[in-house]
């Protein structure tokens, strides 16, 4: 899951990844050996990551578990488990075999999608196919490293693929990184005379955050769509208005120094800028409007800290549609609490 301060917004989220949640039962102590664990209810929902059709009849094994389930007409298993990290392995004729690592700590629900093969050739021996994507959304990650023990490594191409080719054995160590996501490792079997095709879901980020219900709500963050994708966890990183305050030392600029490897203010004169560790400037907006490139602007460290209710913040290939979509560079979304409602200091 991605690493999500705690800020209002609405609604519970399903989550592919990882399940947030706080455990209802007394915490077992090692002064009760003899009591038995708390289990907890979960429901997986499998869909076609294309169509969004239920995918009934797929096979789901859980790490750690002998038993198998069957998904119902409906796409949907249910399974009790106690509270731990599982991986679970999804299969289904004419889709990539899909491994999604979770995190339980109560009852709740996993949202998985799996991807067609479509015309995908299967006939080549001792080669492995990997796929990349986000679980939950099921958007393709291009750029991931994906290696195989002995040095072999590869970088995930526009679609998500890797190949890896003259493989041999019958089990290959898998381990799948990308920034921003937590890192998959697994052993897997190899299939004999033919293709191994897997797909890998990464979870955003390695901190999990319980559910947060909705107190409050603005009209204006919803029409600008900032509930929509905090619900499916697709900023890099939020920051509340008190995180703003406490990170601006001194200015604004400097609440995002550092908030990823090589994030920086770039001051030229009067401007202040934001660069990443390629020295490129990151687009900052305020309210869905770009901040001024000149003197003429409004400049981000002509901001208080005090005055913004939130911060969002992306990465390059994450950038929300509605603003362009395509920056090399990165995205600051800047929300004011004037705009979403809020009525003087909290």
């Amino acid at each position: 899951m991605r690493c999500r301060p705690s800020i209002p917004h609405r609604g519970t989220t399903l989550f592919a990844l990882a399940l947030a949640f706080l455990p209802s039962a007394p915490v077992l102590t090692a002064q009760d050996p003899d009591l038995p664990r708390a289990t907890f209810r979960v429901t997986a929902h499998l869909r076609d990551a294309d169509t969004d059709a239920p995918l009934m009849g797929a096979l789901i094994e859980l790490s750690g578990h002998s038993r198998r389930y069957i998904t119902a007409m409906n796409g949907r298993v249910s399974f009790e488990v106690p509270a731990d990290r599982y991986t679970l392995t999804a299969q289904k004729g004419g889709y990539a075999t899909l491994r999604v690592d979770f995190r339980v700590q109560r009852a709740g629900e996993l949202a998985i999608l799996m991807h067609q093969l479509g015309d995908l050739d299967t006939s080549i021996p001792e080669r492995l196919l990997v796929k990349v994507t986000e679980s939950g959304s099921g958007r393709v990650i291009e750029g991931a490293a994906v290696s195989l023990p002995g040095g072999q490594a590869r970088m995930t191409d526009a679609r998500g693929w890797v190949e890896f080719a003259g493989l041999t054995g019958t089990v290959a160590e898998v381990t799948v990184q990308s920034l921003g996501y937590e890192t998959h490792s697994q052993p897997i079997s190899l299939q004999e005379g033919r293709t191994t095709v897997i797909e890998v879901a990464m979870a955003i980020d390695a901190v999990v955050l319980r559910p947060i219900e909705v107190k409050a709500q603005s009209p204006f963050l919803e029409r600008q769509g900032v509930y929509w994708r905090i619900d499916r966890g697709w900023p890099d990183r939020l920051l509340t208005r008190a995180e703003l305050v406490e990170r601006a030392d001194p200015r604004l600029a400097d609440a995002f120094r550092n908030l990823f490897p090589g994030i920086r203010p770039d001051y030229q004169g009067h401007l202040t800028f934001l660069v990443n560790h390629l020295g490129c400037r990151i687009p900052v907006y305020m309210d869905g409007q770009p901040l001024g490139s000149d003197v003429r602007g409004l400049n981000i460290d002509d901001i208080g800290p005090e005055e913004l209710e939130l911060a969002e913040f992306y990465e390059p290939g994450r950038i929300p549609a509605r603003f362009g979509g395509v920056s090399k560079c990165g995205l600051v979304l800047l929300w004011s609490g004037r705009r979403a409602g809020r009525e003087g200091p909290r």
